[in-house]
């Protein structure tokens, strides 16, 4: 999945030689292109076909980025075949209507290359690119669940903060975060919990730290138990605006948090994703 990742992240960066290194030499793509490029054969050919592709359209997601991928996993049908689920949106270098597209691709990896790459997609509405999820239950839960917390740097320095609109920490502040849902990878949700929380557009990198939080009720039953996963970002595009169970959102300068009060987790996480990112 790891090979998956890094193609679309060459992608996402328009670097066509990049993305073709991470083919097999007799490599062979289906409904991948348009027109006379939807079968090709070999890494060369595939190379080609991303530079000619990549110069036709331009990504038209914050940041440049032409592709969003939803939910990657790997497939028990064969082994070695990953699946990705991805929405892209690109206009072309004239700035026409942006093109949509919902899809999905199929990977065939050996020996850390790709084999063979198949895709199925097609255009949706511009304002379909985004779609909301159903809330998770949360309190009593039959058994841990999984949340997502990022570490958002800006370009100065400073951080985003998040005060909590409901339980836990209702009227707290905190680092932004929420909860991972069904086939959902940890990299795609953190990205889209970050934009309904804070309104930004986020690149995800490495992990500052992995941890639970176990709340108990007066009569001793576990209420809330989460493992979380706190990433180090940095902004790409977007504007910094409250949304979804955030009651307010602000950047604040790291080295002076006293005034917000936060947990002594949250302050330790972001004093080491600060030492993480320099």
């Amino acid at each position: 999945m790891d090979v998956v990742r890094a193609l679309f992240r060459a992608l996402n960066a328009g670097d066509h030689s990049a993305a073709a290194e991470l083919y097999d030499s007799d490599c062979r793509t289906e409904h991948v292109f348009e027109g006379e490029l939807e079968y090709c054969q070999g890494r060369d050919a595939v190379r080609d076909a991303w530079k000619h592709d990549l110069a036709e359209r331009t990504g038209g997601l914050p940041g440049g980025h032409r592709f969003e991928v939803t939910r990657i996993g790997g497939i028990e049908t064969g082994w070695g075949w990953v699946r990705a689920e991805w929405l892209s949106v690109t206009t072309s270098p004239e700035g026409s209507e942006p093109r949509a597209r919902s899809g999905y691709s199929y990977f065939w990896i050996e020996e850390g290359l790709i084999r063979r790459h198949r895709t199925t997609a097609r255009d949706v509405p511009i304002e379909l690119v985004r779609q909301p999820r159903p809330d998770s239950e949360r309190r009593y839960p039959s058994r841990p669940l999984v949340g997502v917390g990022a570490v958002i740097f800006t370009s100065d320095g400073r951080v985003v903060l998040v005060k909590r609109r409901h339980e836990p920490l209702a009227g707290q502040w905190s680092l932004p975060g929420g909860m991972l849902e069904l086939g959902e990878s940890l990299e795609a949700g953190l990205a889209r919990e970050m934009l309904e929380e804070t309104g930004l557009h986020v690149d995800v990198g490495p992990v500052v730290e992995v941890f639970d939080r176990i709340l108990f009720d007066d009569e001793g039953r576990v209420r809330y138990h989460f493992v979380l996963v706190d990433y180090v970002c940095t902004v790409r595009g977007g504007t910094l605006a409250s949304g979804s169970d955030v009651a307010d959102v602000v950047l604040a300068d790291p080295g002076d948090l006293d005034e917000y009060r936060l947990a002594a987790k949250a302050a330790d996480v972001i004093e080491k994703a600060r030492r993480l990112k320099s």
